[in-house]
């Protein structure tokens, strides 16, 4: 079969690669039908941080077709349409039997510590494997993991009825914006460097565009304050600049990327803010599954494009060298 590999850091490549006959037992093969290209695979492929072993099959985000049950599998049959969990927990540290598999002491995830959804075909531990309705659209559905990725951030952050304040608009900000939307009233403001790409998530969201400046005089409107602010891009600079500005608030951090920043615990004293750290999702998955069946056709238009395994590699170096258009590229490797 063919399956997109990272053989080392910035060594992406499209092989070919033996399959087995059959799953083995407690694991179920999927027929990837569409997988999605995540801005922890990029971070990845650019600093090899989570290559764990190498070649490894990349790809965390994706929905399938069951095609083959391993032994000792109960509950599926073959053709059901699925969706896979990236978590992949021990199951027998002390964090997984709170079941708090997001933080497991040994947690790894599906396209770095196994092989993932970068591929036609991929097998997987039973637990990972979520059921759809049959009626659903399967390219909908590969957002599923990024989707309980911020609706985790969101619980994390403890939001009230008051506004939320999102940084980026990639994946996870946007899809931090259309959870909002569909779940509370409360009022969205979005930002991005990428003037189209945030209008457009501010359009597909009843939100409102602002900038990181903004942020110190929203958190100080008397009626309405902005106390909630999740940064989705990982950048330092932002993150310092909200650091500066934001008072009696809650901060989220939630992307992935680089560098350090100066800060003065005093500030957080004296101005009573609130650092939190949003790792994966805890139990939000099925509700990611949820929302995306039950809304489908809202979820859609942040699919900007499809390509086929063969262009992962040169997608990738696009993704990095900013451009990629949209919100969400997804691989279309078998849609029927």
């Amino acid at each position: 079969m063919h399956a997109v590999r990272l053989h080392d850091a910035r060594d992406l490549r499209l092989d070919t690669v033996d399959l087995s006959s059959a799953p083995q037992a407690g694991e179920i093969r999927l027929r990837v039908a569409f997988a999605g290209i995540c801005g922890s695979d990029i971070h990845n492929f650019k600093t090899g941080r989570w290559l764990s072993r190498k070649p490894s099959t990349a790809g965390h985000e994706f929905s399938g077709i069951v095609e083959a049950i391993g032994p000792g599998v109960t509950g599926f049959e073959t053709r059901e349409k699925v969706v896979a969990d990236s978590r992949d927990y021990c199951g027998q540290c002390a964090k997984c039997r709170m079941g708090k598999h997001h933080v497991c002491e040994n947690l790894g995830f599906v396209g770095e510590s196994r092989d993932g959804g970068f591929a036609e075909f991929v097998d997987l531990p039973v637990r990972l494997v979520f059921k759809c309705e049959p009626s659903a659209p399967l390219d909908v559905m590969a957002l599923a993991e990024p989707l309980a990725v911020a609706l985790h951030a969101l619980a994390k952050i403890r939001l009230d009825d008051g506004p939320v304040f999102i940084i980026g608009c990639g994946s996870i900000g946007a899809l931090s914006a259309m959870a909002s939307m569909l779940t509370s009233d409360r009022k969205i403001f979005l930002c991005d460097q990428n003037l189209a790409r945030v209008n457009y998530v501010a359009d597909l969201c009843g939100a409102r565009v602002a900038s990181v400046a903004d942020i110190q005089s929203l958190s100080k409107k008397p009626d309405t304050p902005v106390a909630h602010v999740l940064d989705t891009t990982g950048n330092v600079a932002v993150i310092q600049s909200v650091l500066k500005t934001l008072t009696h608030g809650t901060l989220g951090f939630v992307g992935i990327g680089s560098g350090s920043i100066d800060f003065d615990p005093v500030q957080a004293v004296e101005r009573e803010l609130s650092i939190v750290g949003c790792h994966a999702f805890a139990d939000e998955f099925p509700q990611a599954i949820y929302l995306l069946q039950k809304y489908s056709p809202r979820f859609q238009p942040l699919i900007a494009h499809r390509i086929k395994l063969d262009e992962v590699p040169m997608e990738f170096e696009k993704i990095i060298n900013g451009q990629a258009t949209g919100v969400k590229t997804l691989i279309e490797i078998d849609a029927n």
